[in-house]
């Protein structure tokens, strides 16, 4: 499989994905690698998912982590925000 340009930041390296970007010099974010569950190009974009040990599923696009099952609740918390606060007369959210 051919390489990204934009997968040149980033590394697998013995078994660990290592996100290191020009825009944030001198730091590095690595995970533990289970398994690849994908890898691929799309019309628009490199995809990739892998089971971490620590961080489950984790989804990565253009070679930046964009987010993993352990902080998925985070994610979801933030996108209720708008909804609620542009209803009317929000009664009761349900978990």
């Amino acid at each position: 499989m051919s390489v990204s340009p934009h997968r040149a930041m980033d590394q697998h390296l013995k078994g660990w994905y290592t996100e290191r970007s020009p825009m944030w010099p001198g730091q590095a974010f690595s995970l533990k690698v289970d398994r690849t569950l994908l890898h691929k190009r799309s019309k628009f974009q490199d995809i990739e998912i892998f089971e971490s040990t620590n961080y489950g599923k984790v989804l990565v696009l253009d070679g930046a982590i964009q987010f993993t099952e352990r902080d998925e609740a985070s994610y979801q918390e933030m996108i209720t925000y708008l909804p609620l606060n542009a209803h009317p007369n929000p009664r009761k959210v349900s978990w």
